[in-house]
């Protein structure tokens, strides 16, 4: 069982908008971005980007083994700060790796798993 933080009692709802599937992807610079490096491949083992957009509210993006998306309002998802948007994202990865878990995956091996996870939680 996670235990539970009182900085997540603190965070705003994430502001989730319909995906756009003709939307945009932010073309340049990513304002930030986190990630776990792979201990032998080229991609890494887990990304998080983070990115404001132009109204203020803060985007994320997860990738996890070479697969996600790229940071946009394309996928209408949306915070009021970039710490609440780091958050949704380490939540998001989290919930992908309980998936890949449930699905025996060949592409990630349960230790894998467990470093994304154990970086995730840390991030949050």
């Amino acid at each position: 069982m996670d235990q539970l933080s009182l900085f997540d009692a603190l965070r705003q709802p994430p502001v989730m908008r319909p995906v756009e599937p003709s939307g945009t992807v932010v073309q340049g610079e990513i304002d930030e971005t986190l990630t776990l490096p792979h201990p032998r491949l080229a991609w890494p083992l887990a990304r998080i980007e983070l990115h404001q957009h132009v109204d203020g509210l803060w985007m994320w993006s997860v990738s996890m083994a070479g697969g996600g998306y790229r940071v946009g309002p394309k996928w209408g998802k949306f915070a009021q700060s970039r710490d609440d948007a780091r958050s949704y994202a380490c939540d998001e990865l989290l919930e992908r790796c309980a998936r890949v878990r449930d699905c025996a995956s060949i592409l990630m091996s349960p230790v894998q798993l467990g470093q994304i996870q154990a970086w995730a939680r840390g991030l949050k």
